[in-house]
């Protein structure tokens, strides 16, 4: 069984030790305060990180947003392409833009593995892209609705679960500096 002291007073204004069971009552409620602080100030680093990166994706996916709903435009109004096939380009060089802007702005990811990254980035948005073709051929070819409409509304829905995707399963491994 394990001894407890009372802490001298020369010791009452470091830090307490968490490698210990608490003497005192006093001891134990100053540990408590102790601890939840510290948890408070983790949780308050982890909420404003998050925070931050919301905001850099918003602003970011803006860019990525406005390629891919200015290419599927371009291809299917412009061009005449059928709006399959120009959500599926717009979709290949959006993601391309995507990755790079999510990877070095959003994130503020480091690695060595920028390609293996790239894999799981595509077949997040694979995952994403399919949903947003369900929407598309539903808007347009069932209900006969706008087709640029319809891509705006399936790219939003899209684009929310992007940023969960990316941040949960693409840049997990490793955490982005301090904002």
């Amino acid at each position: 069984m394990k001894r407890h002291r009372k802490v001298p007073e020369s010791m009452e204004s470091q830090p307490l030790r968490h490698d210990h069971y608490p003497a005192s009552q006093e001891e134990y409620e100053a540990e408590l305060t102790e601890t939840e602080n510290e948890y408070a100030a983790q949780l308050k680093q982890v909420e404003d990180k998050v925070q931050g990166q919301a905001a850099r994706y918003l602003l970011f996916g803006a860019i990525s947003v406005v390629i891919n709903i200015t290419l599927f435009y371009l291809f299917y109004h412009t061009m005449g392409i059928g709006y399959q096939l120009a959500n599926f380009i717009d979709w290949l060089i959006s993601v391309q833009c995507s990755f790079w802007l999510d990877r070095t702005f959003v994130f503020k990811h480091k690695s060595d593995k920028p390609m293996r990254e790239m894999g799981t980035f595509y077949m997040t948005r694979i995952a994403t892209f399919l949903l947003e073709t369900v929407i598309l051929f539903m808007g347009i070819s069932w209900l006969n609705a706008n087709g640029t409409m319809t891509k705006v509304i399936g790219h939003a829905i899209a684009l929310v679960l992007n940023f969960f995707l990316s941040k949960k399963l693409v840049f997990k491994n490793q955490p982005a500096p301090a904002d």
